[in-house]
């Protein structure tokens, strides 16, 4: 099955997850069936937050127009919610996370441009930026983490440099979203 795994600790079966269905096993007795999944930890304590982001009215179209270039380029699943991919960056507690099926290369590039570079998109207090996008991106299997070590530790790709600037614009509250769809029509 797709997706599935069984996670063993000290010869005691763990974590079983058949298809996102987790049950968390403890000495043979079921704790609960969700063991938090999807929401990662830092130092035992769940990330809850999201990433901010704020261009005044045009917020929502902006992250739209954003959600279908990364739909666009495959690098998010074609089945991802809109509602779940708003929720990313709202500022706001939530525990979803998108399945990131683009290179991790991308993924890197992506948000270093976003936040470290351009400021577009703003980090809550206190996290970093590899926390907070293993945090909200799954890998392509969809139920693995990144893992901030293997984030951190990638290279700029270079043949999707235009790819990726027109998703940096498309956040961009300085270009004008007629530059963006016109652009967009060019391609």
């Amino acid at each position: 099955m797709h997706g599935s795994y069984i996670d063993i600790h000290d010869n005691n079966v763990v974590n079983v997850n058949i298809d996102r269905a987790t049950v968390c096993v403890d000495k043979g007795a079921t704790l609960h069936s969700s063991c938090n999944a999807g929401r990662p930890k830092r130092a035992g304590k769940p990330i809850n937050k999201a990433f901010s982001y704020d261009a005044g009215d045009e917020t929502n179209v902006r992250l739209q127009l954003f959600y279908n270039g990364l739909l666009a380029l495959e690098w998010i699943r074609a089945d991802t919610d809109l509602r779940d991919f708003l929720s990313l960056f709202s500022g706001e507690e939530t525990t979803r996370r998108i399945v990131w099926t683009g290179d991790i290369n991308s993924l890197t590039q992506l948000f270093k441009e976003l936040v470290t570079r351009k400021h577009f998109v703003k980090l809550p207090e206190g996290e970093t930026i590899w926390l907070m996008v293993n945090a909200r991106f799954w890998d392509h299997e969809g139920n693995k983490e990144f893992g901030n070590e293997r984030l951190g530790s990638t290279h700029p790709p270079i043949d999707i440099k235009d790819d990726l600037d027109l998703l940096v614009d498309i956040l961009n509250p300085n270009t004008s979203l007629k530059a963006i769809r016109d652009r967009l029509q060019n391609q």
